[in-house]
């Protein structure tokens, strides 16, 4: 060992020089005081053997001061990790995230569109702070995802289809790493469609069999542009050419069946669906969520997987937050949060369906009150109001 390691508390087995060479009375010894070590240096002495049975070793304080770094890390990444918050609590900063991230993708297609490149720089910093809001509390965000507007359809299904599979992937208990990357995927997994001609892109009727084939040409566009993406993972890859296959092997572009499609690809399938269904398009009013479940697992076995499908419920909830819902005491409200209980969700009341007259606003935990249920889901359009509202 060289001696500038040398510390209080070591013991001496050799010095490695002459009986002579060095001041002590023993080859031997154990250390005591600074003293001892500046002599030891004075004699000359460049090497020297321990005994660490004896006395300390060389590498405790290294071990100590690393383990001292390793905790100090462990501890501001708990204190970083984002916490549970009610959805009542986190609608400002899922705002945010949720503004920011359609601000992104609708300058990043119109990039595209001219010739530029994806830069992941510019694509991370929005997914981290959607993804820090779903851990936190997903259901403001899937809230959020309710409110279309027909004009910026591909832009907001864009964000909504990148929050539903965070959601989807936080309830399989996946790291943050890969929501982070599923985020990605679902953000740009319809980034092909700038190349996709407006004419048929927004054609309020049924395609043409000519014009669907130019129409499923996307996938292909988006992984095409994606794969020119520096640093994209095969998470998302798999996301953005995969969310248009299906589980019995008659979705497009390839054709895959079952397990040859990836994980990842059978969860965005049932995201796209889903999402595609409950908005609202220039040809069709979007159909109420809990509507669009049943549809799911009506075709669980052919176009989905089950298991997954089973697991995407239990992410949105059998009341997915922002659906109306009439309660049995003649109330209309809307669900803002997902309890436990799947049929017991935290909702805000503000509708008297008897009179039809608003009422003051109030939030109720109905895990908290066992006469009050909800009888069914109801549509924003009969009642004529908004989900903004």
């Amino acid at each position: 060992m060289e001696v500038k390691y040398l510390k209080k508390g070591m013991y001496i087995n050799d010095l490695k020089c002459g009986w002579l060479n060095h001041p002590f009375a023993l080859n031997r010894f154990k250390i005591e005081k600074d003293a001892d070590i500046q002599k030891i240096i004075n004699a000359g002495v460049k090497s020297l053997e321990i005994d660490t049975s004896k006395g300390l070793d060389v590498f405790v304080e290294k071990r100590d001061k690393r383990n001292a770094k390793l905790r100090e890390a462990v501890d501001q990444r708990i204190e970083n990790e984002p916490k549970a918050v009610t959805a009542i609590a986190e609608p400002g900063k899922a705002k945010t995230a949720f503004s920011e991230a359609g601000k992104l993708i609708t300058d990043m297609m119109a990039n595209v569109k001219m010739g530029q490149h994806i830069e992941l720089e510019q694509v991370n910093p929005v997914i981290n702070k959607l993804s820090q809001s779903i851990l936190r509390n997903q259901n403001a965000l899937l809230g959020l995802s309710r409110i279309r507007h027909m004009d910026v359809y591909t832009f907001e299904h864009s964000v909504s289809f990148s929050v539903l599979m965070m959601a989807f992937a936080k309830s399989m208990g996946l790291s943050e790493k890969i929501i982070c990357e599923v985020g990605i995927g679902g953000l740009l997994h319809d980034i092909g469609k700038t190349l996709t001609p407006n004419e048929i892109l927004n054609k309020p009727g049924k395609l043409t069999p000519e014009e669907f084939v130019i129409m499923k040409e996307h996938v292909v566009h988006s992984r095409k542009i994606l794969e020119k993406t520096k640093g994209i993972s095969q998470i998302s890859m798999d996301i953005v050419a995969q969310h248009h296959e299906k589980y019995d092997g008659n979705g497009y572009p390839l054709g895959l069946k079952g397990d040859q499609i990836s994980r990842y690809g059978q969860m965005v399938a049932i995201v796209d669906v889903y999402d595609a269904l409950t908005a609202d398009r220039c040809y069709h009013i979007g159909k109420e969520p809990s509507e669009v479940l049943k549809l799911l697992v009506k075709w669980s076995g052919a176009h989905f997987n089950p298991s997954l499908v089973g697991q995407f419920i239990q992410s949105v909830g059998i009341y997915p937050a922002g659906s109306l819902v009439m309660l049995n005491n003649n109330y209309l409200a809307k669900v803002i949060d997902i309890n436990e209980n799947m049929l017991k969700p935290v909702i805000e009341v503000f509708l008297n369906a008897k009179t039809r007259s608003y009422v003051p606003r109030k939030t109720i935990d109905l895990s908290k009150y066992e006469k009050i249920k909800i009888l069914r889901v109801e549509s924003y359009v009969k009642w004529n109001v908004s989900i903004e509202s």
